[in-house]
């Protein structure tokens, strides 16, 4: 059985992708251990909204609680941007 198993039709990797940009920013936060109330005050956000953002990415993520959340994030391999091309 998977560590993250859930009812989730869609694979990890496609379920990080639906995060929103605030989403994984909690949750990269979160991973370093910071309170909900820290968070909001580091990126300028009520502790309320940050709750918001880490209950949504947990929906997605289709896990229940924030550790949950930060373990599926981490287990994904990151990706790297896009090189970008300048045509002249």
């Amino acid at each position: 059985m998977s560590a993250f198993s859930s009812s989730n039709p869609f694979p990890a990797s496609e379920l990080t992708d639906r995060l929103s940009d605030r989403q994984r920013q909690c949750l990269a936060l979160a991973a370093q251990g910071l309170s909900s109330a820290r968070i909001a005050e580091r990126i300028g956000i009520s502790g309320r909204t940050v709750d918001e953002h880490l209950m949504l990415a947990c929906r997605v993520l289709g896990v229940r609680t924030r550790i949950q959340a930060v373990a599926r994030l981490a287990a994904q391999p990151r990706r790297h941007a896009e090189p970008r091309t300048f045509l002249p």
